[in-house]
């Protein structure tokens, strides 16, 4: 089980480009510290090998170690790193084209670094990465670099092969990148829209019950002391007149023109609860204010007319309550409060505000 979770979020973080730049990064850059750093030692301990190419590859393993440990202990500056190592992968191509040879691993690389270039850069980074290492390999293959070739027996045939192969890779490299950064937005697409349905009403495009469990989570978690929410409950009365004398398709305007007048507070979190009651709640404000704000909302309610039909008008039943923000906050917790506040309002008679008290309810 601990298995299956381990690689369903590896997938989810290899999704995101940060997480998977950040981790080729230091894959690559590990292997680039070994390999150099393996290559580094017969040039020192060979006489006949030059000492001053010995101590560029040991330069380039130590760069590859640092950008390794800053990648992953300093993510804030993942994208300079990603950088830096772009010009280290060009250096150490540089020197694979020196010491690789037709028996090296020159060939493997060139198959691979183009792919490794944009899945790791991306399409702008990757061609950034790919282009200038294309042009130090064919600098070494046919321009002023061939005499620095360990290998300088590497036929013509050989060197026009290579070329075709890593172009052919880098075509590859950049429509594979292209066709999973298309795949990634329609996914992202698809996930936000899952996302956004899974919190939100269909009809009304207000808050559902998921989203304002989450609402008051965040106001329980960023509590400070002596915070209190104030919650109104709103309740469309005789509601199932309206559809069966109108419709439900009128209904539902209704419904979203209701929605649309609890909007209109900028700091209001409006939540449609279910059928055709709401629930609105206002961050630290007191019984005057939120009496006020209930009071607002009942009068522009009933003053609302149709086009349809100028004679309709509705009416709701809001009942209020402040709430402290303590040990006992919690989402059941506040509609019951709220609830308790709305059958009072009920009880007095509907098109009313009534005002509750939290330890009214608890009794």
């Amino acid at each position: 089980m601990n298995i299956k979770k381990f690689v369903s979020k590896a997938t989810d973080g290899l999704l995101d480009d940060v997480f998977r730049q950040s981790f080729l990064v230091s894959v690559l850059s590990s292997l680039c510290t070994i390999i150099v750093g393996i290559a580094a030692v017969p040039h020192f301990i060979d006489d006949d090998w030059p000492k001053v190419m010995a101590f560029i590859l040991l330069g380039v393993a130590i760069l590859s170690m640092a950008i390794l440990l800053l990648t992953i202990f300093d993510r804030k500056h993942h994208y300079i790193w990603r950088r830096v190592f772009m010009a280290v992968t060009i250096l150490f191509f540089g020197y694979l084209c020196y010491d690789g040879g037709p028996q090296g691993f020159l060939h493997i690389w060139i198959l691979l670094l183009p792919a490794f270039s944009f899945i790791t850069f991306g399409i702008y980074e990757g061609f950034i990465t790919a282009l200038p290492v294309f042009l130090v390999m064919e600098l070494f293959f046919f321009g002023p670099l061939h005499d620095f070739l360990k290998y300088t027996d590497l036929s013509v045939d050989f060197r026009l092969r290579m070329t075709l192969v890593y172009l052919v890779c880098l075509l590859l490299g950049f429509f594979a990148e292209l066709l999973r950064r298309v795949a990634a937005k329609r996914l992202s697409s698809y996930t936000e829209n899952f996302k956004y349905a899974s919190m939100h009403d269909s009809l009304t495009g207000l808050a559902n019950q998921n989203l304002l469990a989450k609402y008051l989570d965040d106001v329980y978690t960023n509590r400070k002391e002596n915070s209190s929410l104030g919650c109104l409950f709103v309740d469309v009365d005789s509601f199932k007149n309206v559809n069966d004398k109108y419709g439900h398709l009128f209904g539902n305007v209704v419904l979203i023109r209701i929605g649309e007048i609890l909007s209109q507070e900028k700091e209001a979190f409006v939540c449609r609860w279910g059928g055709d009651e709401y629930v609105v709640c206002f961050a630290d404000i007191s019984e005057d204010v939120l009496m006020r704000i209930g009071e607002k909302y009942r009068a522009e309610i009933a003053a609302c007319r149709f086009k349809d039909y100028p004679k309709f008008h509705i009416t709701v039943s809001v009942g209020a309550v402040v709430i402290k923000v303590d040990e006992s906050f919690n989402l059941d917790h506040v509609l019951d409060l709220a609830d308790f506040a709305n059958r009072t309002a009920k009880n007095n008679g509907k098109d009313n505000v009534t005002l509750s008290k939290a330890d009214q309810a608890d009794a």
